[in-house]
């Protein structure tokens, strides 16, 4: 009895923990998101920023963005592919894949948010 409710609390531990690191991948994603990306994109995504009307730079809530992979937002992001007037490559600037993944899933917030 005892050690089937020591393993029940040891599941119910872990599931919290998981939920935990959950909600800190997307808070991380968000905090992340508002030091390297806002300056161009805006908080809001839709890259209505002073730098923006220096530089093309994608309104993340649009159709085209909709319509972009998750693996070419991804390449985008993390190696810069497809950029031509303003530097990303943030994988070679310090941050893990898993980072640029998590803010590749924050980014899609801001067209889930426009539906």
């Amino acid at each position: 009895m005892i050690e089937s409710m020591k393993t029940v609390g040891i599941v119910v531990a872990a599931a919290f923990c998981v939920a935990l690191s959950g909600m800190s991948a997307a808070e991380n994603a968000e905090r992340l998101y508002l030091e390297k990306c806002a300056t161009c994109h805006a908080a809001d995504g839709s890259g209505h920023t002073v730098a923006a009307s220096k530089m093309a730079v994608p309104d993340f809530r649009s159709k085209r963005v909709r319509q972009t992979s998750d693996e070419d937002l991804y390449a985008a992001t993390a190696q810069g592919k497809g950029h031509t007037s303003y530097p990303h490559a943030f994988l070679h600037k310090g941050l893990t894949e898993q980072q640029i993944h998590d803010l590749v899933k924050y980014i899609r917030t801001f067209v889930a948010s426009q539906n």
